[in-house]
Parts: structure tokens; C-alpha cells; sequence
């Protein structure tokens, strides 16, 4: 259950700034996770934004490591060579 509302907020999130990520956007706050939710690839940034990632993916591992720290995510688009 608990993953479902985090999919839907993270679902809404996105979909409120669809407009936004036409030009990108940045989010800015403190990283935390409990140890269960890092280990199974849930970050919230100043609880206000829920990132889920794939447990084992180097983005995963640099999330853990940057846990409780402040941290600036820049979302753009992708460049056309892309």
C-alpha cells in the first residue's frame, strides 16, 4: 500500500510539471531514506518529492551514499544525439 501512494505521488508529481519539463527544472532539499527504504530504492527530497529507483544501478548507489545531505536534482531533456 505504502509503495502504491509513493507511485502515485511521485506519478502526480510528475505530471504537474509536465509543462515544466519541456524547458527542465530543479529540485533542491535534503535527501532521506530509513535503511528499508533505501535499500529498496525510495528517496524522498524534504518530503515533498518521492524519487524510486532501481535497487543496484550506480544511481541507486550514489543516492544511499548521499543520504541525509542536501542535494540539488536538475531534470532536462535529453539532447536529440541522445
Amino acid at each position: 500500500m505504502r509503495r502504491q501512494v509513493a507511485a502515485l505521488a511521485l506519478l502526480g508529481t510528475l505530471l504537474g510539471v509536465g509543462a515544466a519539463a519541456q524547458e527542465g527544472f530543479v529540485l533542491l532539499g535534503r535527501l532521506s531514506a530509513t535503511d528499508q527504504e533505501a535499500d529498496e530504492g525510495y528517496f524522498a527530497i524534504d518530503q515533498q518529492t518521492m524519487l524510486v529507483v532501481k535497487p543496484g544501478s550506480e544511481l541507486h548507489a550514489y543516492l544511499k551514499a548521499q543520504a541525509g545531505k542536501r542535494v540539488r536534482l536538475i531534470v532536462e531533456p535529453a539532447g536529440e544525439s541522445e
